[in-house]
């Protein structure tokens, strides 16, 4: 009998908890989710790291940036948001490309080896017949200024 007890409180104890945790999840608001979201810091520094930038006609704007990438060829994603309570569905509408010439990196100014010249051009590149990824990320609110999209932690930056 007192076997029988002590499972039936675990039991009800595990059901109310996770109950619990359920009921504390929230979900981002569109008017919460407009703005520039940067990855992985709440601080700017002298510039923004990879950050989204949702705008309030349903657009973003995904900058790319890795300090420890040699001159990179994919710098931007564009394309249309659709939020449904925890997900987030995205169409990727155009891309920016970077062309020209590559050279090596200054020692002084960068941390990159190689690096695209001076002289190299931006180009945005339509994508062609653009469609819904069907598969949603998945937004789990940290905080109102921290959110993890599927596993990659951004702050809002203000």
């Amino acid at each position: 009998m007192k076997k029988i007890f002590i499972f039936f409180s675990l039991t009800v104890f595990f059901y109310n908890a996770f109950a619990q945790q359920k009921k504390n999840i929230a979900c981002i608001t569109n008017t919460e989710l407009i703005g520039v979201w940067q990855l992985g810091s709440g601080t700017t520094g002298s510039g923004l790291n990879q950050n989204f930038r949702f705008m309030i006609d349903g657009t973003f704007v995904l900058n790319l940036y890795s300090e420890g990438d040699d001159a990179r060829y994919l710098t931007a994603l564009k394309g249309r948001y659709r939020l449904v309570n925890d997900e987030l569905y995205f169409t990727i509408i155009s891309r920016i490309l970077v062309d020209g010439k590559i050279t090596l990196g200054d020692p002084g100014l960068t941390s990159s080896l190689f690096q695209f010249s001076s002289d190299a051009k931006q180009k945005e590149v339509k994508e062609f017949s653009p469609k819904e990824i069907p598969d949603p990320c998945i937004i789990t609110v940290i905080s109102r200024t921290k959110v993890k999209f599927n596993n990659q932690i951004y702050y809002k930056i203000k």
